[in-house]
């Protein structure tokens, strides 16, 4: 026989809204930020999480220097949302499935880089379910593989999957990362250079934690190679353009440059490179999809290359892998 609904501890735990306004606090380990992706002032945001902190009896969170760490209630708290919200959108995915998909919400999460693609992918399915609200998440490797670990989005893009975690994934598109210059730079048009050739010169790189960053680092690890000068920005578009301006090279994903030519970058002919990688989707191992995701995945299966400009991109990873990207 179902135990009846214990009325004061539905009290304590506040409102859906309360909850999910905290999940965010505690996802994001800011006021701030949490008020910025949901689009609330900081104090309604703080107001909320009080209340619900008030309700419970106990604090959940606390500020210690610039950081905010959950309190063990926090910690307890932040579980039970979890899961309740879990119950919440199984009980969406049911009722979809009876509606014949008319509504539901998608959460993708993808490394920057992959930015450049799934708009193409995104516009004819959400043309397709225009009831689907789609959420889509945007970062370095390091922020996509934390979302995965903490299950908090349906599917993940990856050029380079986390090796500490169990996942489910299927090939999307290759990814070739290729060395990249202006065609100003002295080494522009030269043949059969070595990595020591192009070692001294200034490299403008991604973070640590970005997929193609990872890469690179993992191929001089095991080749006894360096770089002796890096300059690093956080954006693909701001390094291309500090190439462009020769302030030094690069080594990057072949979809930041699908307009190399117009842009004056060519690829460098470095022994080694382009190093071969590949666009993967991926999901957690024990995931049950969701009604949406599902339909998706089916989508990228059956459509994708349909959809994408595929004769660019092909062209253009040819172009990288014959070591040709940029010429006239």
């Amino acid at each position: 026989m179902r135990q009846p609904l214990d009325t004061r501890l539905l009290s304590k735990l506040g409102t859906l809204r309360q909850i999910e306004i905290f999940l965010k606090v505690a996802e994001l380990g800011s006021i701030a930020r949490a008020s910025e992706q949901l689009c609330l002032t900081q104090p309604s945001v703080s107001i909320q999480v009080k209340k619900l902190s008030d309700a419970i009896g106990l604090p959940l969170y606390e500020v210690i220097g610039k950081s905010l760490k959950l309190t063990e209630a926090g910690r307890e708290v932040e579980q039970a949302g979890l899961n309740i919200f879990d119950v919440v959108n199984q009980l969406d995915d049911s009722i979809n499935n009876l509606k014949g998909l008319k509504s539901g919400h998608l959460s993708i999460s993808v490394v920057t880089t992959a930015q450049y693609f799934m708009p193409y992918v995104l516009a004819p399915f959400c043309e397709m379910y225009p009831g689907v609200d789609v959420e889509l998440h945007t970062g370095n490797r390091d922020l996509i593989v934390k979302r995965l670990k903490e299950n908090l989005d349906d599917l993940y893009f990856f050029s380079d999957l986390p090796i500490d975690v169990e996942v489910n994934s299927s090939h999307f598109l290759p990814n070739p990362i290729a060395v990249v210059a202006s065609k100003e730079h002295r080494l522009a048009g030269k043949k059969n250079l070595r990595w020591q050739d192009i070692k001294d010169e200034r490299f403008i790189m991604r973070e640590a934690g970005s997929g193609g960053m990872v890469k690179v680092q993992h191929y001089l690890q095991n080749n006894d190679l360096h770089m002796e000068t890096v300059m690093t920005i956080q954006s693909n578009e701001a390094i291309k353009h500090a190439v462009m301006a020769n302030m030094g090279i690069s080594v990057m994903s072949a979809y930041i440059l699908s307009n190399a030519d117009k842009d004056g970058l060519t690829q460098l002919d470095v022994e080694g490179f382009p190093l071969t990688s590949e666009w993967r989707f991926a999901h957690l191992k024990d995931k049950k999809l969701s009604l949406v995701a599902q339909r998706f995945l089916e989508f990228l299966q059956n459509n994708a290359r349909g959809v994408l400009p595929m004769k660019e991109i092909e062209k253009n990873v040819n172009s990288a892998m014959q070591g040709k990207w940029g010429e006239e």
